[in-house]
Order: structure tokens, then C-alpha cells, then sequence
């Protein structure tokens, strides 16, 4: 399915071996917007934004800075790292021997475009955190220990196939956007309201889209093994 087969030792970089964990650029005053400039600035969306109560200087419409933004992710690097610790310990007490490492379904090289800041900026999504994550073995000796799939350390196919889902997931939030300030009845608050529960049931997809890849990735690495 993936078309790569799985070769121990190279991997993709796990949450030790990040010199720092991965963030969006800040805008030019050093804070990324919830709703990036150029939204703000579009004819169209900046006003439909206004109107559904957003604001460009409201709290609720300013992401994190990039200082707390890399706190954010070094924090989730590390629960990562511990975790994969768990993870170890908690089989090897099972099979006698377990080397595992973390796997992500949307490569770890992604959060650093402009699609991933969709993700972590607009929806809250961290990379490093459960959804996204596969542990894998990191050595023969795992998998034979205990049946995990082999590492592969970078699944070209994976990472081609989720990027074009999250960029018509990003499409789809865009139209959302477009929308913000259009409703019959001129509530402003029933239609942030609505561009929320449309974004929290889009966020859910995306989480539901890496579930359901995870025992595909695992199928096929352990029928190429």
C-alpha cells in the first residue's frame, strides 16, 4: 500500500532527538493571529471575521506567542518521551525485551509548513500528541519479541496522502470562514457559536482520519516485514 519497505535504524526524529520542538514564525509585532494577517486583511473574510465578534486584538483571536508557542510543544515533545519510556518498560516486563519508538502519521517534518500551522494554530492539533502517534519497533529483535511492525522511518506515500487531506481540510475551513457574519438572523454570537462547533467537528475528523490510517500503516509494514 505504501510501497516502502521497513528498514530498522532509520527513523523518523523522535521526541529525544529534537534539538527544538517544532513552531510556527511569528507575525512581524511577534505574535501568530488565531485568523492569520492576510485573513484579516482579505476584503471579504477580515469583515465577516468582525462581525461574527472576532477581533484582531481580542485575546480569543491571538494565538499563543512563539515563546509560549514553543513551550506548548516542548512540553508535548516531552509527555512523548515519556510515554515511549512507559511504553518500553510496561513490554519489556511483558516479553522480556521491547526497544520501540514513536511513529507519526503526519510526519514530523510537516509541522514546520504552512499546512501544519493550520493544525496547530487553528485547531489546536500538536503532532507529538496521542492521535498522531504509532509506536513501532526500533529493531528486529522488537518485533519478534513483541509482534510490533518495524520502524520504516519515513513513509513518503503517508505523508503525500495526509498532506492533500489536510489541505482540502484547510480548504474546507477556509469556506467556513467565508461564511462568519452571513447568517438570516444577524446573531453574532449564534454564528461564532456555529464556526465553532464547525471547527471543533472538523478538528474531530482530522483526529479520526489519523485513527483510522494507524492499523493500515501497522497492516502493511508488518506484511512487507
Amino acid at each position: 500500500m505504501f510501497e516502502r519497505r521497513v528498514v530498522f535504524g532509520k527513523k523518523q526524529a523522535t521526541s529525544g532527538e529534537l534539538k527544538k520542538p517544532l513552531r510556527p514564525a511569528p507575525d512581524a509585532a511577534g505574535a501568530a493571529p488565531a485568523f492569520h494577517k492576510k485573513q484579516w486583511e482579505d476584503p471579504r473574510i477580515g469583515p465577516m471575521l468582525r462581525d461574527a465578534g472576532f477581533a484582531p486584538d481580542d485575546a480569543a483571536s491571538i494565538a499563543p506567542s512563539a515563546d509560549n508557542r514553543l513551550a506548548v510543544f516542548a512540553a508535548a515533545s516531552q509527555r512523548l518521551q515519556e510515554r515511549t519510556e512507559s511504553f518500553n518498560r510496561d513490554m519489556t516486563a511483558r516479553h522480556g525485551y521491547c526497544h520501540a519508538l514513536p511513529f507519526l502519521v503526519i510526519d514530523h517534518k510537516f509541522w514546520d509548513g504552512p499546512h501544519g500551522a493550520f493544525l496547530y494554530a487553528q485547531l489546536d492539533l500538536i503532532g507529538y500528541d496521542q492521535w498522531n502517534v504509532i509506536m513501532l519497533a526500533a529493531d528486529p529483535q522488537t518485533t519478534e519479541a513483541c509482534g510490533l511492525a518495524g520502524h520504516p522511518g519515513f513513509l513518503p506515500a503517508v505523508t503525500q496522502a495526509m498532506t492533500e487531506q489536510v489541505i482540502a481540510w484547510e480548504a474546507r475551513h477556509n469556506v467556513l470562514l467565508k461564511t462568519l457574519g452571513t447568517t438570516a438572523s444577524g446573531d453574532r454570537d449564534t454564528s461564532r457559536e456555529q464556526y465553532e462547533m464547525e471547527k471543533d467537528a472538523l478538528r474531530r475528523e482530522i483526529i479520526d482520519k489519523a485513527g483510522w490510517m494507524k492499523p493500515r500503516i501497522i497492516e502493511d509494514l508488518l506484511r512487507k516485514s
